[in-house]
């Protein structure tokens, strides 16, 4: 199988793991402020649709849509993730649409919106396709907000290339091992100018104001 496809059946075999992790709270990095750090991102544009790439179990739609009373649309290729947020969120709008589709031009509901957020959603080596096809499902003046690994938190040896998360951490639990793509800044930088995007904002969560950086989140706007 090619990493994309183990990457895919990871989703998959992990959708339930990822949802009781996510809604325990189980992940300390997101407990220490990167979940607080995208929504302020989001929020802060305040956005009347926003899109999702990659929501998961939806915890991000439902979270800014009670902030800012968006209209807020997930997508994301896993079924089994896709059935949790109805689930959570009856009234919400999701879609089991793989990055393919869009890339591919399938109808995205509600679109355009304000805001596209990719949180932790960007494993696969080739993204610019994707970004590209995101960009087109933006209003005027819209932006695409993503957050990351912050480059020096590489557990590799700090150059472009594949890294494979085991889930140690989780010992309780059965996870099927990830595969993922870490990118350099100036890697992002090379990923961002190829999509036809720009940098509007370049953040570093922190654990307080002199802590070591939790991630790095992008907001970015569309070249004329």
């Amino acid at each position: 199988m090619s990493r994309k496809s183990d990457l895919e059946e990871s989703w998959r075999r992990n959708a339930e793991n990822w949802t009781r992790a996510v809604r325990d709270r189980l992940i300390p990095s997101r407990n220490a402020g990167t979940d607080a750090a995208i929504v302020e991102a989001i929020v802060r544009r305040k956005p009347a649709r926003f899109l999702d790439m990659g929501c998961g179990e939806g915890w991000l739609c439902r979270a800014v849509a009670e902030k800012t009373g968006c209209a807020a649309t997930g997508l994301d290729g896993t079924a089994a993730l896709i059935e949790a947020a109805r689930a959570a969120d009856p009234n919400g709008s999701y879609r089991t649409l793989s990055y393919d589709d869009v890339i591919a031009g399938a109808p995205v509901p509600n679109a355009p919106f304000d805001v596209i957020a990719f949180n932790y959603a960007l494993f696969e080596e080739d993204i610019v396709p994707l970004l590209r096809a995101a960009k087109h499902l933006l209003v005027d003046n819209g932006v695409i907000v993503i957050q990351t690994l912050h480059p020096d938190n590489d557990p590799g040896d700090g150059t472009d290339g594949w890294r494979e998360e085991d889930f140690a951490a989780f010992e309780n639990e059965a996870w099927a091992k990830m595969p993922w793509y870490f990118r350099t800044t100036e890697s992002w930088e090379t990923v961002i100018s190829d999509t036809g995007l720009s940098f509007e904002l370049v953040e570093f969560p922190r654990v307080g104001s002199a802590g070591d950086p939790l991630s790095l989140v992008l907001t970015l706007t569309a070249n004329e």
